[in-house]
């Protein structure tokens, strides 16, 4: 869940510095905006966001949307944590709009960090995948040059073994022929 917090929190900073660069809405006490990228955005949105499994992207999106709703009407009644300039929100005028549209922006919130926690996984994994690919092959390579050294090391000894071998045969060759000699006793006299 810790993922789908910080997801929801960096897409909430990112919100928070397009609105304040293009003064999409302003906030009325300094605080107000961290806490909405905390809560809102990653505890809320991004506990929504954990839950797409078990519950459905429709279901979490329609919550994500009535909890949308309520957050921006609660603002507009009694809250007052952020105003609109002029009651518009780019093109959109009127409070009952603007809190319709921003009530379906965050129902896509949860989506979005979802598909942003996909990819995330997806490019991790086919890094992290490569990189291991890379790691098993240079083992290979080591592997293969050690294997090269061990047979031509065989080969060696195998040489070596086939020369004693040899030897072997002549000196028992050669003794075998004096111990013939010997017991066939004095060579006959012509």
């Amino acid at each position: 869940m810790l993922r789908y917090v910080v997801i929801g929190m960096a897409i909430g900073v990112v919100t928070e510095l397009a609105a304040r660069t293009f003064r999409l809405w302003i906030y009325h006490k300094g605080y107000t905006p961290v806490l909405n990228v905390i809560i809102v955005f990653g505890l809320i949105m991004g506990g929504l966001a954990s839950r797409v499994r078990p519950l459905g992207l429709e279901i979490v999106v329609g919550i994500a949307f009535g909890i949308g709703l309520l957050y921006e009407i609660a603002n507009l009644r009694f809250l007052r944590w952020w105003s609109f300039p002029n009651e518009r929100l780019v093109f959109i005028r009127g409070h009952a709009a603007i809190v319709v549209v921003l009530a379906l922006l965050w129902a896509a919130v949860p989506a979005l960090i979802v598909g942003v926690q996909r990819a995330v996984l997806a490019k991790g994994s086919s890094f992290m995948g490569a990189s291991r690919l890379d790691r098993l092959n240079q083992r290979e390579r080591q592997l293969m040059q050690k294997l090269d050294t061990l047979h031509e090391r065989a080969r060696a000894v195998e040489t070596q073994l086939e020369d004693v071998r040899m030897l072997k045969q002549t000196l028992l060759g050669r003794r075998a022929v004096r111990e013939l000699g010997a017991h066939a006793g004095p060579p006959p006299t012509p």
